[in-house]
C-alpha cells in the first residue's frame, strides 16, 4: 500500500509538472489513466479508463474567465478507485466529475488566497531590482502555493479513500452501476459537444459529417478514419502551397511587367 501511495503522489506530481514543462498534455486522462493502471498492476483497466475519462474531459479546457474541472485529480483518483473497486470505466466517470469539479473549488481558492502572497513577495523583489527573488517566487508560488498542495491532496484522498471507497462501491446496487455504464457513453458526447462549440464553423462542417457517413453508414473503425483524415490534411496542404506558388509566381510576372 505505501508503494502505492508513493507513485500515486509521483504521477499526480508528474501531472502537476505540465505547467513548468510548457503545456506537454501530461494533465489529460489519457496519459494518467495508463500511469495509474501501470501503478496498482492493471494497465489494460488504465488505458480504457483513461481513454474514456479523456474522452468525457475532452472539452474541460480553460478559456478566458471559465475554469474547467480539475482534471488531474479526477483522472488519477477516478481511475484509482475504479481499478481498485474492480468497476469499469463508467464507475470512474462517476467518481472523476464529482472529484474534478471539488477539487476546482479548492485550486480556486488557492488562487485567490495563496498564489498572491509569493505575487505581492514577488513585487518587492522587482522594485528592489532583485530579479532572482522575483524568479523565486514564481517558481515558489507555482510549486507551494498550488501544484504541490493539489498532489499532496490527490495523495491524501487515494490513501484514506481507498478501503472506504471500495465497500461504498461494492454496496451500490448493480442496476445503478449498469445505468452509470450506460450514462458513460452519454459523457463522450456531451465532451464532444463542448469542444465543437469553441471550433466549429462552416469549414469544418463538411468534414464532420464525412467522418459520421464512414463511420455510421460505412462502418469504417476510428484508425481508418483519422489515417484517412491525415492524408486529406496533407493533399490540402499541398494544394494550399501550390496555390500560394502560383500566386508568387504571378505577382513576379506583374513586376517584371512593370
Amino acid at each position: 500500500m505505501v508503494l502505492e501511495v508513493i507513485l500515486i503522489f509521483l504521477i499526480a506530481c508528474f501531472g502537476y509538472s505540465d505547467y513548468f514543462t510548457g503545456k506537454t498534455l501530461q494533465t489529460r486522462p489519457i496519459v494518467l489513466g495508463p500511469l495509474v493502471g501501470l501503478a496498482l498492476g492493471n494497465l489494460e483497466a488504465g488505458c480504457i479508463i483513461g481513454a474514456t475519462l479523456e474522452l468525457a474531459f475532452m472539452g474541460a479546457v480553460g478559456v478566458g474567465a471559465a475554469l474547467p474541472p480539475e482534471v488531474v485529480s479526477g483522472s488519477v483518483l477516478g481511475t484509482a478507485f475504479a481499478i481498485i473497486g474492480d468497476k469499469d470505466a463508467g464507475m470512474a466517470v462517476a467518481l472523476g466529475l464529482p472529484i474534478a469539479m471539488l477539487v476546482m473549488m479548492l485550486r480556486n481558492f488557492l488562487f485567490i488566497a495563496i498564489v498572491p502572497l509569493f505575487a505581492n513577495k514577488a513585487d518587492k523583489y522587482a522594485a528592489a531590482g532583485d530579479l532572482k527573488g522575483v524568479s523565486r517566487m514564481h517558481w515558489y508560488g507555482g510549486i507551494f502555493g498550488m501544484y504541490l498542495p493539489l498532489a499532496i491532496l490527490t495523495t491524501l484522498s487515494f490513501y484514506l479513500g481507498s478501503n472506504v471507497m471500495e465497500n461504498v462501491l461494492n454496496m451500490i446496487p448493480t442496476f445503478i452501476q449498469d445505468g452509470l455504464s450506460i450514462s458513460t457513453g452519454i459523457l463522450p458526447a456531451l465532451g464532444f459537444a463542448i469542444l465543437l462549440r469553441m471550433i466549429l464553423n462552416k469549414k469544418i462542417v463538411p468534414f464532420l459529417f464525412i467522418g459520421l457517413i464512414l463511420t455510421a453508414y460505412l462502418n469504417l473503425p476510428v484508425l481508418a478514419v483519422a489515417i484517412l483524415a491525415v492524408c486529406i490534411v496533407f493533399i490540402m496542404s499541398q494544394t494550399s502551397e501550390k496555390q500560394m506558388a502560383v500566386g508568387n509566381n504571378e505577382m513576379e510576372v506583374d513586376d517584371d511587367d512593370f
